[in-house]
């Protein structure tokens, strides 16, 4: 029978803890990967950019820059979609696995896909994203609906604000997305009901003092926009009562130059 040596078992954990540091690379190596992803990345080499990325996700999991520039890298160096799709989708499941932020890395990939001037490359992740894991749905279609605001797309600023309305309609910020919507496809009859849906919230919280409310700021737009589309008395209605909750000179002027 062997005799026990006590020194079995910690010279064992040495030789693994050493043989798990000789697999990481050094933080020279890591500092030379990286620079190595950024010259590739700036340059448009896609196919050793992306490479390079996966080997710094390998050492550092938990970077949402490194998983951003990665998806935007697939994006770049192929043209066929589904192809793109499974690896930015396999990237997708890593970072959640490492416990990536899930806001964090869409406004990465949205950082990226903008500055390289290649905007679809967010929209069909995002969308990809929605399929792949359903449980983000809410979240891709709240980023969108700020992308679509951003890029001034009044078609698809409505569709998204209609689809966050659909879990939460007496939401005001989605309701005046809803508004601006429907203002820029010219429905101004649907944006000032939409403003007036606003207006009416009796639920929202107080407003700090010197601030106005949204319910304030939505019936100044909503009397704006019946000015506008010639229901003049309606308008002048509204004007009073924003007037009366917060008086301004500007608010001044115009209940005057209503009468």
């Amino acid at each position: 029978m062997t005799p026990h040596n006590p020194w079995h078992k910690p010279l064992f954990a040495a030789i693994l803890a050493i043989c798990a540091a000789a697999a990481l690379p050094s933080n020279a190596d890591d500092n030379a990967i990286r620079q190595r992803a950024e010259r590739h990345y700036s340059a448009g080499e896609w196919v050793n950019a992306a490479a390079m990325y996966g080997l710094l996700i390998d050492a550092r999991p938990q970077n949402t820059g490194f998983y951003a520039r990665a998806i935007t890298s697939a994006a770049m160096r192929d043209s066929i979609q589904p192809r793109i799709e499974a690896e930015q989708m396999m990237l997708l499941r890593r970072a959640l696995a490492a416990r990536v932020s899930v806001d964090s890395l869409i406004a990465a990939v949205g950082r990226e896909s903008i500055t390289l001037g290649h905007a679809q490359i967010y929209e069909r992740f995002l969308t990809a994203a929605a399929a792949c894991e359903p449980w983000m749905s809410r979240i891709v279609d709240a980023a969108l609906l700020r992308y679509y605001i951003l890029r001034r797309n009044p078609v698809a600023t409505e569709k998204y604000a209609r689809a966050m309305l659909t879990g939460q309609p007496d939401n005001s910020m989605w309701l005046s997305a809803l508004a601006d919507g429907q203002l820029g496809e010219g429905d101004l009859r649907g944006a000032a009901h939409t403003w007036m849906e606003i207006a009416a919230d009796t639920t929202a919280a107080p407003t700090p003092p010197g601030r106005t409310s949204p319910q304030w700021q939505a019936m100044v737009e909503a009397a704006l926009t019946l000015r506008a589309i010639g229901l003049t008395d309606s308008a002048a209605t509204i004007m009073h009562r924003a007037y009366d909750l917060h008086p301004t000179p500007y608010l001044k002027r115009l209940t005057e130059g209503a009468e």
